[in-house]
């Protein structure tokens, strides 16, 4: 990824911060990939998604009051951003599946395929219907594979909290999946 502050630049805005903010991108720009890379599991989107959460950040710089605290912030929003985009990629998976599994439901291996495409969603259904705080420790945890307290970081809650909040996701995922 590819990022310079001094290119969003507008005309007479004060170009001081701009060296700062570069440096902090290349400190972090992996990690934020790796978030949301985690989310999304596709590098493309993952790239864009990294990409947009610097923006954000950029434009937002002046509302953030610690600096030393500027990974936390551009996790947060790096995060937010690929459930989003995760949101909008399962519902056109949902759709496309469905409308598969009606064209295909005739055929013998389709049906096999079919049930484990329903399976799989089921799961996504499942993880989605999970309240907010323990689907984004679980998402965090499982697929970022980031431990307690680097997710306590990045959500601003304790780290027992956090370690409490994955139990209870998935045990609520086992007894949803059974």
């Amino acid at each position: 990824m590819k990022w310079n502050a001094h290119a969003g630049i507008l005309p007479g805005e004060e170009n001081a911060d701009c060296e700062e903010f570069d440096a902090r991108v290349v400190e972090n720009e992996r990690r934020i990939f790796q978030i949301a890379y985690g989310v999304l599991g596709d590098a493309a989107d993952a790239e864009d998604v990294a990409q947009d959460a610097f923006i954000r950040a950029w434009r937002r710089r002046r509302s953030l009051r610690e600096r030393e605290k500027f990974s936390a912030w551009v996790g947060r929003i790096t995060f937010r951003l690929a459930l989003n985009r995760r949101k909008a990629r399962r519902r056109q998976v949902v759709r496309d599946t469905r409308w598969h599994v009606a064209r295909t439901a005739g055929a013998a291996n389709a049906a096999g395929q079919a049930e484990q495409r329903l399976h799989l969603a089921q799961l996504r259904v499942e993880i989605d219907r999970l309240p907010g705080k323990l689907r984004a420790v679980l998402l965090l945890a499982a697929v970022e594979g980031l431990d307690s307290r680097e997710i306590a970081s990045i959500l601003r809650v304790p780290a027992g909290t956090v370690r409490s909040r994955l139990h209870a996701a998935r045990r609520r995922l086992l007894e949803a999946t059974e």
